[in-house]
């Protein structure tokens, strides 16, 4: 597993977008969490949304091999 970014925080509400290299797909990340968050696939992006009612999270985000 290639760590894309480590212990990134994302504030309440917000949301953080990785942008689409290659063939990268939201099911090839594994996405490392203590809090509630969404994954968004978009056209030319992924977004890893706070989905937490109340904290901000921190997130480590990985590519599956």
């Amino acid at each position: 597993m290639k760590i894309l970014k480590e212990s990134v925080i994302i504030p309440l509400g917000r949301m953080f977008f990785i942008p689409k290299e290659g063939d990268l797909k939201a099911e090839d990340l594994i996405i490392e969490t203590a809090g509630k968050y969404r994954v968004i696939d978009k056209p030319d992006c992924i977004a890893v949304q706070n989905d937490d009612c109340c904290n901000s999270i921190k997130v480590t985000i990985k590519i599956k091999d």
